[in-house]
Order: structure tokens, then sequence, then C-alpha cells
């Protein structure tokens, strides 16, 4: 009997949810963050100018290349070892740094769940061996400041849609790093350099997905993969929305 009430009540809770959210969105209708056009956050014209990441790319960084090679140039100059491979959802073309701009730094962190789309929808593409998804974490005071991580956020969608698990808090960023943004490779790299810890117990000995929302050197990734191998992890493969070309 008791857990016929519970599942009524979870039925019930969620149906509230349903009409509440209905009644929101018919009296503040979603705009499309890029366009402004009312209907939806990210709406149909300015998802059909999302340009995909497809090969030809460099099997390690995930560059778009002019044909099929194993390392690109990119690569053999600044390796992003320890990583196995990253690879990117879309490339970092209008109408995504306006929305990833929108996401991040004018709250629209309402953003993070059609974004996530479409890292699912490119995810048959690139798909990764692995037993768990985390997102490139900010700094405390950073992300108290901003109210929420838009890399946790993308992960939380990502892996409720394609039913994946997700570790929050087992990287930590320790350093109050300056953003990348503005920063040349090798400054980007130094930038970086022991910024993140990781929580051995939870990862050694698994193949883990590491999540940001923009990959443009991959020394962000490479720094935070390097903490989780050194606490005990077997691989690291890197996954972005946005793959910079």
């Amino acid at each position: 009997m008791a857990d016929h009430i519970q599942s009524s009540g979870v039925s019930w809770q969620s149906h509230v949810k349903r009409l509440t959210s209905s009644f929101i969105n018919f009296v503040f209708p979603p705009v499309c963050a890029h366009c402004k056009k009312p209907g939806a956050m990210l709406c149909a014209e300015c998802l059909a100018k999302v340009s995909w990441l497809v090969e030809p790319v460099c099997s390690h960084c995930g560059r778009v290349v002019t044909h099929p090679m194993s390392r690109c140039p990119a690569c053999l100059r600044h390796p992003l070892f320890p990583l196995q491979q990253v690879r990117g959802a879309t490339l970092f073309t209008e109408p995504i740094p306006d929305m990833i701009h929108q996401m991040k730094y004018n709250s629209c962190f309402a953003l993070a769940e059609p974004l996530a789309g479409l890292m699912v929808e490119a995810w048959p593409r690139w798909q990764m061996p692995v037993n768990f998804v985390i997102g490139v974490p900010l700094h405390p005071d950073r992300e108290k400041k901003r109210g929420y991580n838009q890399s946790d956020l993308l992960v939380h969608y990502f892996c409720k849609r394609l039913n994946l698990a997700e570790k929050p808090g087992v990287l930590r960023r320790v350093r109050n790093t300056p953003p990348q943004v503005g920063l040349n490779a090798i400054e980007r790299q130094r930038n970086v350099v022991h910024a993140f810890q990781a929580d051995d117990t939870s990862v050694a000995g698994k193949d883990v997905l590491l999540v940001d929302d923009v990959c443009t050197t991959g020394n962000t990734l490479k720094a935070a993969a390097q903490a989780l191998l050194v606490a005990g992890a077997n691989s690291v493969f890197g996954y972005c929305l946005a793959r910079a070309v």
C-alpha cells in the first residue's frame, strides 16, 4: 500500500510539474537566445545554422583537417596526452558562440538543455567507452559568483538523455585561474597547470568522459585529465559542445 501511495505521489508531482511548466511557457513563452524569436530557447532556424563537427578530423584532438590523419600539425607541436582523444558535437561558429556566451555570462542556464541535446545528437558519431561522465569544474569562488557551472549542467542533461552515469564533485578546481579567453596556446597551458585535483576513490580504474563547453587548444581538458590519471583513472576522453576551428 505504501509503495502504491509513493508511486501515486511521484506521478502526481510530475503531473503538477508539467502543468506548471506549460502554464509558464504559455504566459512567458521561451525566446531563442540567439535571434530572439519566440517559441524555443534554440529555434528551428538557428538550429539549422549549426555546423556539426564531421570527418575528416584529427584522430587525436578532433580538429578539422583536410584529410584523415592520426596527428594534426597542432597535435605534433602541442600533444594533448594524456587524453585518449577529444571530440566535439559542433563547430564553434554562429550561432553556437553567442549561445554559449548567453549560457555562461547572461544567466541563460536554461540553454544547457537544448545545447546538451546537440551533444546527444552527435554522440553516436563519436561514442567512447566510458564508465561515467564529469564536467570540467569551475573554482568555487567563480561558481558561487556565476551561480552554476555550465559544464555540469551540460553533463546533467547529456547523461539524462543517454542514461549515462554522472559523477559531480569528484574533480575539483583548486586554483582560481584567470579565464582562458584571450590567451595564446602557451599562456593557456601555463594557466591551468596544477589547477585540478581528483578523488582517487571514485575514479580509480575507471574510464572517464570529461565534458566542457568549448575546446580551443585543449589545455584545460589536458590539465583536468592529468589530475584524473594521477588519482588512478584508467583513461580519460574529452567531449565538448563546440570545437574551435
